[in-house]
């Protein structure tokens, strides 16, 4: 079952079509940076795969927030 959380579509780090090209990134990212946790989530519009840092999740009734269902944890 998949999770919905909330995220300013600006908030990401990177924005990627191929969800095996995400996963990658992020663990690069992680792994380079000493990050916190990362989320790989599907966007609102369905094309694109977004990593955010988990952190900056926001709640539903956010002003900037939009829809993402999380496919990871990184």
């Amino acid at each position: 079952m998949e999770t919905r959380i909330f995220f300013n579509p600006g908030d990401s780090i990177a924005n990627i079509h191929d969800y095996n090209e995400a996963v990658r990134k992020g663990q690069i990212f992680k792994k380079e940076r000493h990050s916190d946790d990362l989320v790989i989530a599907k966007g609102p519009n369905d094309e694109e795969y977004a990593i955010f840092y988990a952190k900056d999740a926001l709640p539903a009734n956010h002003q900037k927030s939009k829809p993402y269902d999380v496919k990871n944890k990184l």
